[in-house]
């Protein structure tokens, strides 16, 4: 019963916060949940088994590249019967039906259907092993279609209190858009480079873009995209101290994926930066890409400082401007 009634209020303060807030054109109500929330569905027996610890282990492992354990997701977990109420107004949900009546074990994708933006993922299975495995095989799209949902979430509420001038001071410089909310200003810029940054007393959020013209696939490489981040970051981030400059962390490696991006495809690059001759560090995240209609590389990163604190949902909310990428 807490644990119901935590879910609960969690939702009603989120329905306090949007019920100023019209319904959106298609008729649905704002989605609720934090940034990190997901909503699983399932019987209790089964959220202790196998199946539950593997969903747990697909959606709430430590989030890669921060210097503090924390999860990918915040997992709650009702019953079927349970599912009713605020509970339909959540943005991310997963719904686990285990049957030996299923004709196909599958995943199925719903979008929008109890309010926008939302997901309702369906893992459909015949027995708890074919369920195992569907989400061992499918869990990095699943997680992905779960950041993708969020993502829209955060860039629509950016678009509405954005930085105009800002949004086009970028596209004009470096021919693409970015959608900056309105506490964002531009703190440096050069060639081919700009530093935007949101500064509050207790944490900061920088972006920064820069480009360079391409001369062969090697510049895609991991170690050419720290090469040239730490080019940049030492000639153009300096730090609090005398001769302090900006450089990646190589102690924890940064990792780098190829993932999804503007409708075709970025080299993802999450890591830890840190402070030569300092004390100051953090987490990062980057996307490359390579521009082929100007024959340039353009690199987008995000980096957030905020000592002692969790940072999971602060990089989140970077990720999406970065993702609002859009070709002028």
């Amino acid at each position: 019963m807490k644990r119901i009634f935590l879910i609960l209020l969690t939702g009603v303060l989120a329905t306090l916060v949007t019920s100023c807030f019209k319904k959106e054109k298609n008729g649905l109500p704002p989605s609720t949940g934090g940034v990190a929330d997901v909503l699983i569905i399932m019987p209790n027996p089964q959220w202790e088994t196998l199946l539950g610890a593997t969903l747990r282990e697909v959606l709430s492992s430590s989030q890669e590249g921060l210097n503090q354990a924390e999860p990918t997701f915040d997992l709650s977990q009702i019953q079927h019967n349970e599912f009713s109420g605020l509970f339909l107004k959540y943005r991310k949900i997963i719904r686990v039906f285990v049957s030996d009546t299923v004709n196909t074990s599958q995943i199925i994708y719903r979008n929008d259907i109890y309010s926008t933006p939302q997901i309702i993922i369906e893992l459909h299975a015949k027995t708890e092993a074919e369920a195992v495995n569907l989400l061992k095989s499918k869990g990095p799209s699943l997680v992905e279609k779960l950041r993708l949902t969020e993502r829209t979430r955060i860039i629509k509420a950016f678009q509405s209190k954005s930085n105009a001038d800002l949004t086009k001071k970028v596209a004009d410089k470096f021919g693409f858009k970015l959608v900056f909310p309105a506490s964002f200003y531009e703190a440096k810029s050069a060639t081919n480079f700009g530093w935007y940054r949101l500064e509050t007393p207790k944490y900061s959020q920088g972006i920064l873009i820069y480009t360079r013209p391409f001369a062969d696939s090697s510049q895609l490489n991991q170690s050419q995209i720290i090469a040239y981040r730490n080019t940049i970051t030492r000639q153009y981030i300096p730090g609090e101290l005398k001769d302090s400059y900006m450089s990646t962390d190589t102690v924890s490696m940064p990792i780098s994926f190829v993932k999804p991006f503007a409708g075709s495809k970025a080299i993802e690059t999450r890591g830890l930066w840190k402070t030569e001759g300092d004390f100051m560090g953090g987490p990062f995240i980057s996307y490359t890409i390579h521009d082929k209609a100007k024959n340039r590389i353009i690199t987008l990163e995000g980096y957030v400082y905020y000592p002692s604190q969790d940072k999971r949902d602060l990089l989140m909310q970077l990720e999406a401007i970065l993702h609002s990428y859009e070709v002028k």
